[in-house]
């Protein structure tokens, strides 16, 4: 099983590539389906752009970090940035219905949530921004 895997990147888009090329190595590894995997990279990805741009504000200088870890029946991902932001609490973090579905805030939460089927919000240790999603495995 694969336990404890630690990946630290800088907040800069360029590493976007990489991170999703990682996420779906893992999928694979731990059991997710050819075809999931698509969508488990979606969501993943999803949470470490909001990492990157809201909680990090863009910064470089600031990581992500993402863990992952394989339990019987799940696949999880924690992923960590410097920010204080909790989607959650925030107003707007949520599409609502008609005109509001179309605006550029709380898209990526929904997606990844609906994706995942289990995405939730909160802070580190440390006071940070913690996003736990769940995959599950069959």
């Amino acid at each position: 099983m694969l336990k404890g895997i630690v990946l630290k990147v800088p907040s800069d888009d360029t590493v976007a590539e990489a991170v999703q090329t990682f996420v779906e190595k893992i999928g694979l590894v731990a059991g997710v389906s050819e075809e999931d995997v698509t969508g488990l990279s979606i969501a993943v990805m999803e949470v470490v752009k909001n990492a990157i741009e809201h909680g990090n504000g863009g910064d470089p200088k600031k990581h992500v970090t993402i863990y992952v870890d394989v339990f019987s029946g799940r696949l999880q991902f924690i992923i960590d940035d410097c920010g204080k932001w909790v989607p959650d609490s925030d107003l707007g973090h949520e599409p609502g219905e008609g005109e509001a579905l179309i605006s550029s805030r709380g898209r990526g939460v929904l997606i990844a949530r609906n994706l995942a089927r289990w995405l939730d919000y909160g802070l580190n240790s440390e006071g940070n921004t913690r996003a736990t999603l769940i995959w599950p495995l069959s």
